[in-house]
């Protein structure tokens, strides 16, 4: 780095301008004026060229807050440089007035102030033609006028383009014409003009100058959603990207993590999910998809040291509501956690729940991929043939649908692998999926190959261009006499450049702020209409226990009481005329015997519906498989199920019994009416605290009958489940069968 005592045109040139550029004042710090002042010090100073120096350097600080007070003393500075007969210094103080009137949303006198900057230009010596043409841009492209931004754009393009001494101004012209044309909607342009300040950045000697480029190259490709090219790029910036946290530090740790992992890399792909879980400023909902990312990259590695403190994790922050890949992450991570724990019912609910989650048209393959592999293996290890079959079934048809990347293809292969030899399964297939396994594990192998020599490659290029730029360097230190006026100018376009930067910034920081707010208020909302539909379903459950109790009262008083009074008229007349000839005792009393049958079987038939005769006497598992062995009997449709636990529910609240028998009746009850269905499967788990209730037919579906005004079972369904705390999912389309999943909480046992 050349150093050198500052001229007087130098030090205004840089009063100027210092505040500008952040990497500007990295770099030139060893070459800067004295201390700036403030605004009671600049006030008290007489009217001369130092006083305006320092007010320039004053107002073109980002921090500065643009007031009447500051217009009146730039009006001030303008008179005395006219006087003074300081043009260099008129020009500077016109667009620094141009800025301030900017700043306080003054767009038509900042339009004057600029123009007349402008017509200063032919007057100017070289060394401050950049600082105005740098204004010029800056401002006509904050007034929205492109024809005039393009134009000093240009013009400042051709002014260094064949200036080596300008190459540091030039590169950043064209990164501040690259945001321009971003903002414009030329994301092709953008690209382009970024890759010129890209390569003739790395022409330069300036280290940090080359670094900066290169993380706006990566932003760009971020913003162009180039995930592949910006993971090339920030390989070789992770020294820098680790030490030079900002906003997008998050971003790009998740996009080394993400393509480190299809690359099957998992130990690198874990590394940099930590990361980013560790960096400060990080939103909840990135806590949450990174710590839950982390449980499955270590079961992936099979490193369960810190598993419970990530678990404690993961239950703390959640999901993102809005994302299914997150929410499909929250519940693998439960899976594998159970899994890793040793609770395969857990585990294969949660792989359950994850399958079946669903946001709109969203879809996550990959994710069902790997969950479906799960649950087919923890069957497999339970030698439960056919159901480890159906689920690798499922797994098998995701992997011919939709072209995944070797490292998720050797998951599946190593999960039927896995499954096989627990099973005793066809050597023939064995051995294929051993192939397989093979030539995935081939695949991966040569990728890593191809990175590794990229990554020599690369070495090898920035260590040949180190040795050119030293010899570079070599030369330049003979020219250094020739250049040191040439250099002192371009720190100007650096400060000039950075202004546009912190504006936006500031403008990005203000966006991040109201779309946090927005956030918090839709959560809020959502809040609202959840305690409003409970309070609605409470009072249908209210309304629907009325009417029930009005119909037995009504059943009771209509049928049972008029016949129990004829029975008695009947009886009555029987003991007056039992020894009366000719009286019809006879016949009378037959009368009287069938009305007591049909009572007897009216009461019978209302207790039933009260409470299943077998639910009372055997329990709710004995009182279950008799429902199932019925509509087995009537051979109407082919059964099958899976029922795991329930050996006490004799410690379960009678209403609860009762509820959740209801609910399965009413399920299957509609499964069979309406369903018109050939196949049931039916799945019945209890877990330590909850139970799960799925239930699936290959019927004609329930599209077409989904209306707010039919199905009164339906809507006594959705009310019990909401009574007992619990959740409800169906879903079904025409012609292509119904799922039902529920999840009821299991009430806590009161002691005596």
């Amino acid at each position: 780095m050349i150093r050198f005592k500052p001229t007087l045109p130098t030090f205004v040139f840089l009063l100027l301008f210092w505040v500008a550029c952040p990497s500007y004042w990295a770099m030139a710090q060893d070459r800067m004026p004295p201390p700036a002042k403030d605004i009671a010090e600049i006030r008290q100073l007489y009217p001369s060229t130092e006083k305006t120096m320092y007010l320039l350097r004053y107002v073109r600080n980002p921090k500065t807050i643009y007031t009447e007070e500051l217009k009146n003393l730039l009006e001030e500075a303008l008179q005395h440089s006219k006087n003074s007969a300081r043009e260099d210094l008129v020009a500077s103080v016109l667009a620094t007035q141009a800025i301030t009137e900017l700043g306080l949303g003054n767009r038509a006198q900042a339009l004057t102030l600029i123009q007349q900057a402008e017509s200063y230009l032919p007057k100017l010596p070289e060394q401050l033609i950049m600082s105005v043409l740098n204004d010029l841009s800056r401002v006509y492209s904050r007034i929205e006028d492109p024809e005039k931004s393009i134009y000093y754009y240009n013009k400042i393009e051709a002014f260094t383009k064949d200036k080596p001494q300008y190459i540091i101004p030039r590169v950043f012209n064209l990164r501040n014409r690259s945001n321009f044309e971003i903002r414009r909607g030329n994301p092709a342009k953008a690209k382009e003009y970024l890759q010129m300040a890209l390569s003739l950045a790395k022409q330069s000697d300036n280290a940090s100058l080359y670094k900066d480029t290169r993380f706006a190259y990566a932003n760009l490709l971020v913003n162009l959603d180039k995930e592949k090219e910006a993971f090339e790029l920030l390989k070789e910036l992770v020294p820098d990207l680790e030490n030079n946290i900002n906003d997008r530090t998050v971003q790009f740790f998740g996009i080394l993590a993400r393509n480190y992992e299809s690359l099957g890399d998992y130990k690198n792909a874990f590394l940099y999910t930590e990361k980013a879980f560790n960096l400060p400023n990080v939103s909840t909902q990135q806590l949450a998809n990174n710590i839950n990312k982390m449980i499955l990259l270590a079961y992936r590695l099979q490193d369960f040291s810190r598993f419970d403190d990530f678990f404690a994790l993961h239950r703390k922050y959640g999901m993102d509501q809005n994302s299914l890949h997150s929410k499909k992450m929250y519940e693998m991570a439960e899976a594998y956690y159970y899994e890793a724990k040793n609770q395969p019912k857990k585990a294969k609910a949660s792989f359950i729940k994850a399958y079946r989650l669903k946001i709109g048209t969203q879809q996550v393959p990959g994710l069902d991929l790997e969950i479906l592999s799960g649950l087919a293996n923890l069957y497999a290890s339970e030698s439960k043939r056919d159901s480890s079959d159906y689920y690798f079934k499922l797994a098998g048809a995701i992997l011919k649908k939709h072209d995944m990347p070797p490292a998720l293809k050797l998951l599946y292969s190593n999960s039927l692998k896995t499954a096989h030899q627990a099973n005793g399964g066809n050597p023939d297939t064995l051995i294929k999926s051993l192939e397989q396994q093979i030539q995935l594990k081939d695949t991966l192998y040569q990728m890593a190959m191809q990175q590794a020599s990229k990554e020599l490659e690369t070495k090898y290029k920035v260590n040949e261009k180190e040795q050119q730029l030293a010899l570079a360097q070599k030369q330049q230190e003979v020219q250094k006499l020739e250049l040191q006026q040439q250099k002192q100018r371009n720190w100007i376009i650096f400060i000039g450049s950075a202004v546009v930067v912190l504006l936006l910034s500031g403008l990005a920081y203000i966006l991040f702020q109201r779309k946090k707010q927005a956030g918090i208020l839709h959560r809020a909302t959502l809040n609202n209409l959840k305690q409003q539909h409970q309070l609605d379903l409470m009072n249908t459950l209210t309304e629907v226990q009325e009417q029930e109790k009005k119909r037995i009262a009504t059943q009771l008083h209509d049928e049972v009481g008029a016949m129990l009074s004829i029975a008695k008229l009947n009886i009555n007349t029987l003991n007056e005329e039992v020894f009366a000839a000719g009286s019809g005792a006879n016949k009378k009393l037959e009368v009287a015997q069938n009305l007591l049958g049909n009572i007897s079987e009216t009461v019978r038939n209302i207790s039933h519906a009260l409470m299943p005769i077998a639910l009372e006497k055997y329990g709710f598992k004995a009182a279950i498989l008799d429902l199932i062995s019925a509509i087995k009997t009537a051979n109407r449709l082919t059964v099958e199920h899976v029922i795991e636990g329930f050996e006490h529910t004799e410690k379960w609240p009678p209403q609860f019994t009762l509820s959740t028998y209801r609910i399965i009746q009413e399920i299957l009850n509609n499964a069979i009416k309406h369903a018109e269905a050939k196949h049931l499967f039916i799945q019945l788990i209890e877990l330590e605290n909850s139970l799960t209730i799925y239930v699936e037919d290959d019927g004609k579906g329930i599209a077409q009958e989904r209306d707010t005004t039919a199905g009164a079972g339906m809507k006594l369904l959705q009310t019990n489940i909401a009574y007992l705390s619990g959740k409800l999912e169906i879903e079904g389309k025409p012609n292509e069968g119904t799922f039902v999943l529920i999840e009821l909480p299991i009430p806590p046992i009161k002691l005596p």
